[in-house]
């Protein structure tokens, strides 16, 4: 199975830990990039066109990130995850929202592994 193209935005270290750790099992995910800021993710986007994108939330954000980093590469999965990892909001082209309140290890999982469909 093909490595899943991975760039990680703002997401604090233990939550990385937990989603590599839950895809090891099912997908294997190949972290191209880890910012810490989003002002390089134009850049990172255009450059390394990644399968998946999965964005941190601040404190009281919306997931409007979500669909803003979606909209400069369509072809990707974006996932923003709540602040301390509680809900996952899945992006996806298809004009689809998921969200996973309350989100359990194994949801999370599937939010990632599930097929990336291209356009």
């Amino acid at each position: 199975m093909p490595e899943t193209r991975t760039i990680i935005v703002t997401l604090p270290t233990f939550l990385r830990d937990i989603i590599t750790t839950l895809a090891e099992d099912h997908l294997p995910l190949d972290i191209v990039a880890d910012l810490d800021r989003r002002i390089d993710v134009a850049a990172a986007l255009e450059s390394l066109m990644p399968d998946l994108v999965v964005v941190g939330l601040r404190a009281g954000e919306a997931d409007d990130v979500g669909r803003d980093i979606l909209s400069l590469i369509p072809s990707a999965r974006v996932i923003a995850i709540s602040d301390g990892g509680r809900n996952a909001y899945v992006h996806e082209m298809r004009a689809c929202r998921t969200v996973l309140l309350d989100v359990s290890a194994e949801a999370l999982a599937a939010a990632i592994v599930a097929p990336v469909p291209r356009i």
